[in-house]
């Protein structure tokens, strides 16, 4: 059982049981491996394989391990892990690749695989077709003998790593409510900021794969509002929450606001220009203009991209930028690191030039120039016919804004600095959008005209109302 759609543009990603079994896990596993031994041939390879709490994880994990050692690559396992955690495992150990077995944010019944070559670079787009491509035309790698088995834990090493990053400066140390989500952080973030000697209060830090409380996903406002109740009640000084497998992060402050993660990597700009005038900063293209004039206004080349990690990615790696970002929370370090998004570098980052300024997070952004912008707005569409009706939107647009975007969806510029974007999501059923504007009229207005178009395709629910201001 193996359905074509799972192999997304960022990573492999479906319905355990519906859309593949342990059976197709065995063949990604040898596809995995066939892919990349065509990239390092006549070399014995070795890579790290590691998976999130997800109830279908160990079975997964078992049947894809079984393909690739078959195939004759060695496997050190490390266990129930972070993302980041186990890209900093192949760094670190030198591996010529690694999996995950994660389906991030998605629902309980979801699974599937973030494949990585060396150094931890994404296995994304064309790249990931490769590898179906192999499964269809079986052309699978005999080896002379098969690969071996270890394990390893690269938990205190990661820790250390971190650590060295930065460094709250005061005695004095953060309260910090840490909101898991039941996914795989509440095995990490909460002991990694106690031992920075900060006070850490735990909710749903228990990993749990069924996600009881609510989905671990920290871009959406309603999964986070039991951790503003939380913040509150505590008095703390930040509330933290992180997504299923550790890559994405949310911040609120000691009021329990949430801040989106463009503001979030305005922030860690001003850090770093500091100390690298002129450096380059990735962010994707459903960022608020504030933080491009105020990366170019700090003398930083701002540099805008396709929204996804690995095209974030990418663009680091290619224009040697040594941050970047994304407004779903993903944040991404190059200095003095290996250019791959981690959330747990990014919470203590930022909590530590919070903390170290002795001013509140809300402070740090009071002198920017106002706009009224919108969260990400996701409204469903059918998966299957989501690209095709995408296309039909960027043609209906484009004939009315021809200087729109269209490196990703559609960016449409609306005129007097309003703008609004609308993208297919690769990793679920929805169009994605969000809009920007000058004036409350403005945004309000902007969001009308293209509302108004989506209400034409049957496709698409669950499209708000917008009165005009």
């Amino acid at each position: 059982m193996l359905s074509d759609h799972i192999f997304r543009a960022y990573d492999i990603r479906g319905i355990y049981g519906k859309d593949f079994d342990e059976n197709g896990a065995e063949l990604i596993g040898k596809a995995y491996a066939a892919y990349l031994q065509e990239l390092s041939p006549n070399r014995k390879l070795k890579i790290a394989l590691g998976r999130d709490g997800r109830k279908s994880g160990e079975i997964l994990e078992k049947a894809f391990l079984k393909g690739v050692v078959e195939s004759g690559i060695d496997v050190v396992q490390i266990g129930m892990v972070s993302s980041p955690l186990l890209f900093f495992a192949i760094c670190d150990g030198k591996f010529d690749g690694g999996v995950t077995i994660t389906a991030s944010h998605n629902p309980q019944e979801y699974n599937g695989f973030k494949l990585q070559r060396d150094h931890a670079h994404a296995i994304c787009g064309e790249e990931i077709q490769k590898v179906l491509q192999i499964i269809h035309e079986k052309k699978f790698h005999v080896p002379k003998e098969k690969g071996t088995q270890s394990k390893m834990d690269f938990r205190e090493i990661y820790f250390s790593k971190l650590r060295s990053l930065s460094n709250f400066s005061s005695e004095k140390k953060p309260k910090i409510v840490i909101d898991a989500g039941n996914g795989i952080m509440g095995n990490f973030a909460p002991d990694f900021f106690r031992n920075l000697g900060c006070e850490v209060i735990e909710l749903y830090c228990e990993v749990d794969g069924t996600f009881p409380n609510h989905d671990a996903d920290p871009e959406r406002e309603e999964n986070l509002q039991d951790l503003k109740k939380k913040v509150l009640e505590e008095r703390a000084d930040f509330g933290v929450a992180f997504d299923g497998d550790g890559d994405r992060v949310g911040i609120l402050d000691d009021k329990g606001n949430h801040y989106s993660a463009d503001l979030l990597l305005l922030l860690l700009s001003r850090d770093l220009l500091t100390r690298y005038p002129g450096a380059s900063i990735v962010f994707d293209l459903k960022s608020t203009e504030v933080l491009s004039e105020e990366i170019q206004k700090l003398g930083g080349k701002a540099l805008m991209c396709k929204t996804g990690h690995s095209f974030v990615e990418e663009m680091m790696e290619k224009e040697k930028a040594l941050l970047g970002g994304e407004v779903s929370g993903h944040l991404f370090f190059a200095e003095d690191y290996y250019g791959y998004d981690d959330a747990l570098l990014a919470a203590f980052k930022i909590l530590t030039v919070v903390w170290n300024s002795g001013k509140k997070l809300e402070e740090h952004f009071a002198d920017l120039r106002r706009t009224f912008i919108t969260p990400e707005i996701k409204v469903k569409i059918s998966e299957h016919e989501k690209f095709a009706i995408m296309k039909k939107i960027v043609q209906h647009f484009l004939t009315k804004y021809p200087d729109a975007l269209t490196i990703d969806g559609i960016r449409i510029e609306f005129g007097e600095g309003a703008w609004g974007i609308i993208r297919v999501s690769n990793t679920s059923a929805y169009l994605t959008m969000r809009f920007e504007a000058r004036s409350e009229e403005k945004l309000s207005e902007i969001q009308k005209i293209v509302f108004d178009h989506l209400e034409e395709y049957a496709e698409i629910s669950g499209i708000p109302e917008v009165e005009l201001m």
